[in-house]
């Protein structure tokens, strides 16, 4: 599977960001039921980061998983999960809410 391009309009991940993810196909049918995703994370900075969403197939429950990246300033972060805490259709994108950091 190859990475989708998906933009953070912040420097890093906080909760009530949103994360916008461009080339998912039907993205009104992800966002009612949202499905695993491997993506190229850029943030406003032009820092990029690998990612993946991952979804519980028991419970449904949906974490952003970002690796380890270095802002464009110089500050390095750690690989961190975050519970994502909505997902809408944005015309044809896809808008991650994150919501609590849980890793």
């Amino acid at each position: 599977m190859s990475r989708l391009p998906a933009a953070c309009l912040h420097t890093h991940l906080f909760r009530g960001a949103r994360v916008l993810v461009d080339g998912v196909d039907d993205s009104s049918g992800y966002a009612r039921v949202p499905r695993p995703l491997e993506l190229a994370l850029r943030f406003s900075d032009g820092a990029p980061a690998d990612a993946e969403v991952l979804v519980s197939p028991e419970s449904g429950e949906t974490v952003l998983v970002v690796g380890a990246y270095t802002t464009e300033a110089g500050t390095s972060l750690s690989s961190r999960t975050w519970l994502v805490s909505g997902v809408e259709a944005r015309d044809a994108r896809v808008g991650l809410r994150i919501g609590v950091r849980v890793g």
